[in-house]
Order: structure tokens, then sequence, then C-alpha cells
């Protein structure tokens, strides 16, 4: 097995974003490399390290030469976002061994890699994420990381749910612009448009994640994320619309704002 783990210079390098994960012990996405080729499978380490460099994100790769060796970690207690396994491998079956790896860890991506394409079929039994065969390897990988990423962060992101008697509703945190009381009601504008729940605004702003969201008003809550600018007791919005502050909220309000933006911006 050999390991390749971005360290805090390498971070640097990629810059704060990565840089700051590294100091704070950010968990790094952990991919698995499997091909009984050394050349070819140091060619996929370069490739995924160049693919996560782009996008700042700091991963660790171990490359094996045996399904064997592979397995032995992962009893060992050894964990893997992504797995890129050959198929065709000297001591086991690289479709059996993605089948192993499916039952001990069902939320893996296992991304299929061969140069025969007649073993696809056989290959999603292992319920494999893609399936690349190894001449079409260099345009389509990073194709396929791209839309893994985008799934591991659409499932960690914070979503709140609406849940009311007609319909249940996972909003993304990100895309709400703001909250405000109207009745016994408190309506969501998001970038879908609005939904509302029965709840007061303060039950609801217990369960929002605290940095982020400020009250402005007794009857409205925001968004910092989408807040553009404060200027005469009025906040305008990324969405441009204008949401009114009250004049005992105005200091705390402008402190929050500025607080939020020197620690995100």
């Amino acid at each position: 097995m050999w390991n390749v783990k971005l360290t805090l210079k390498q971070a640097e390098n990629m810059g704060y974003a990565a840089k700051d994960k590294v100091k704070r012990g950010w968990t790094m996405l952990k991919i698995a490399v499997l091909d009984d080729e050394r050349i070819f499978y140091e060619s996929i380490e370069r490739k995924i390290y160049s693919f996560y460099e782009k996008i700042h994100l700091v991963v660790n790769v171990d490359c094996y030469s045996s399904g064997k060796a592979l397995v032995y970690e992962v009893d060992d207690g050894k964990y893997y976002d992504i797995y890129l396994l050959d198929i065709d491998l000297p001591d086991m079956s690289g479709v059996d061994l993605g089948r192993i790896l499916r039952e001990k860890s069902p939320y893996c991506y296992i991304v299929f890699l061969t140069a025969y394409p007649q073993y696809a079929i056989e290959g999603y039994s292992a319920k494999a994420y893609q399936y690349i065969l190894k001449d079409e390897w260099e345009k389509k990988l990073d194709i396929t990381l791209g839309n893994i990423q985008k799934e591991i962060q659409s499932r960690m992101e914070p979503t709140y749910r609406i849940m009311v008697s007609t319909k249940l509703e996972k909003v993304p945190v990100k895309d709400i612009y703001y909250l405000y009381k109207s009745g016994k009601n408190v309506v969501f504008q998001t970038r879908s448009g609005e939904s509302a729940i029965r709840k007061t605004l303060s039950e609801v702003y217990e369960e929002l994640p605290e940095k982020e969201f400020i009250y402005v008003d007794r009857s409205f809550i925001v968004n910092i994320e989408h807040v553009m600018k404060l200027k005469n007791k009025e906040i305008h919005m990324s969405n441009g619309e204008i949401i009114p502050v009250s004049k005992p909220q105005l200091e705390r309000v402008k402190m929050e704002i500025n607080a939020y933006w020197r620690s995100h911006v």
C-alpha cells in the first residue's frame, strides 16, 4: 500500500480554505485506488490529487496492488469514501471485492476501472457508482469525481425540514433568504419561493444554525449569508428585497453582520 496525504505546507499552496481545514483537523476525503499495474495506479493517484487541489479540498489517497490487502485493511478498521477498483485482478475478482466493500460500507462510492467492457453489467451488481474503461479514464475520471463531490456536499449541507399536513420539504439552509411572522405561521422566503410552517418565530430560530441567522426585527429573521448591505435601517438582500431593521436592534445587527463578514469573507 502506498499513501499520499496533503500536508499543511501543500494546503498553503492550495490557498487559505484548504489550509484552514487541515489546521482545524477537518476530516479528509479518503480514497482507495486498486490496480495490479503500478504505473497505472500512480497515474490515477496523480490525477486524483490534481483534481482535488483545483477545488481546494483535502484528500488522502491510498494505493493497493492486491485486493486481499485492501480487504485486510478495511477489516482492520480502514474506511474509504471512494474506491477506484480494477475488475481484473490476479488474486480475486474486482466485482466480488466490490460486493464485499459494499456490505461493509453501504454509503461508499465504488468506481470500476477496467479494459474489458464486457464486465460492465456484472460490475453494477456491486452497486457501483460508475464504470470507466481504462482507455477513457483520463477524460472521465474528473467528471466522475466531480459528480461524487456534488452528492457528498448535498448530503452534508444543513437543511431545514418543513412539515405541514400536505407536504414534507427539505430546504437547504443556504437557500433561505429570510423568515417572517405571518399570523400563526412562519414564512420562509427561499430560492424556490415561499413555504410556511405553523410554528412561532422563536421556535424556528432555535432550530436554525446560530451563526447564520439573526433577528433584525420582532417579525423578521435574515440569513446573513444573503445580506448585501445595511443602510438607513434597511437590509438589502441578495435576491433584491429590502428588510426593515427596528431601531432598538440596529447596533446589535450591525455588530453581528460585521462579525460574520470578518470571519467568512
